[in-house]
């Protein structure tokens, strides 16, 4: 059986699974060109979100035929692959689950130093300022305080745990508003500033689709308290960036920490660079770990399955065609 794997870089951890899966005819390809080369007879593709691109969707397209079952996206997001388009008829799994823990630890290693006032305390480090009086009325505590968890996917409720363990009231916001034993109450999207009015924290979690775009738009921003602070450890695209500058030079929002932006880079001449009460970090959440064992173990619990003519994990698409929209 044929495997194709395009990983986002050539030093990339995941390329060891041609190494652990020998049973496998291996092709390891870097652009779409040789994607067109390699994919013909092929049964199985893993794939980087991060290297889809309306050239990859083309060449996927055309030359993928009838023999190519499953597509396996190395990441939790696969938002770009949907927009460039994938084949018909083939089963697409992502690795939602894989980077949860380290995801989950940067939400709140940026909530509690939100919530702590660190930005201003380092601020007053690099001018020797000793600001005890002030300071100590400011900073703020988990202890009581109301976590909004938008999204209950495996970082959502990895998200909910940990922040329960600091004694925080923990809710939600989910598509399907299913009860889960992480939080304390879960309400439908079409709830959404129910759920945010009643917040001291949100982090956001969700999955980035069309129905998500600008879900944190100004609207939702408006429904905050201004003691609220917001974490976005999603997708950039899931918070409307202007409004956020507003809320923020408004003093409609105590402060936030973004660990995504809607253009990435940030632009250097964006306004959150500058904003006191901002923290940004450079798309690193999943960072720590590699998370190659849990990969290895999705991947090879799924090739049994494949092989079993049995259901996948992590089905995110079975057969239906996803057109391709503009790129970009």
């Amino acid at each position: 059986m044929k495997a194709v794997l395009y990983p986002f870089g050539r030093d990339e951890a995941i390329l060891a699974l041609a190494r652990d899966f020998a049973q496998l005819e291996w092709a390891v390809v870097h652009s779409p060109a040789e994607v067109a080369r390699e994919i013909g007879d092929a049964a199985i593709l893993v794939t980087s979100n991060r290297v889809c691109s309306a050239a990859y969707g083309e060449a996927l397209r055309a030359n993928a035929t009838a023999s190519l079952r499953w597509i396996h996206f190395t990441s939790a997001g696969i938002e770009k692959g949907l927009r460039m388009g994938l084949p018909a008829g083939v089963t697409v799994t992502n690795s939602t689950g894989v980077k949860a823990a380290m995801v989950s630890e940067h939400a709140l290693a940026l909530l509690l130093a939100l919530v702590r006032r660190l930005p201003r305390l380092q601020a007053d480090q690099r001018e020797r300022r000793w600001r005890h009086d002030e300071a100590f009325t400011q900073v703020g505590t988990l202890e009581g305080a109301v976590v909004c968890v938008i999204g209950l996917g495996s970082i959502g409720r990895a998200v909910a745990r940990k922040a329960r363990a600091f004694d925080a009231h923990v809710i939600a916001v989910s598509r399907e508003g299913a009860a889960d034993g992480e939080v304390e109450e879960v309400f439908r999207r079409a709830r959404i500033c129910e759920a945010l009015a009643r917040a001291d924290a949100v982090v956001v979690c969700t999955s980035s689709d069309p129905t998500s775009f600008h879900l944190i738009g100004a609207e939702a921003l408006a429904a905050l308290s201004p003691r609220a602070v917001l974490i976005n450890v999603a997708r950039g695209d899931l918070v409307d960036g202007e409004a956020l500058v507003a809320a923020l030079r408004a003093g409609r929002l105590a402060g936030a920490a973004l660990d995504v932006t809607e253009v990435e880079p940030l632009p250097s001449t964006s306004p959150l660079w500058e904003l006191p009460n901002v923290i940004i970090s450079p798309h690193v959440a999943g960072g720590g770990s590699s998370g190659y064992v849990q990969q290895k173990a999705l991947f090879a619990e799924n090739l049994a399955r494949l092989t079993a003519n049995q259901p996948l994990s992590n089905v995110c698409r079975t057969s239906a065609q996803v057109e391709p929209r503009a790129y970009g």
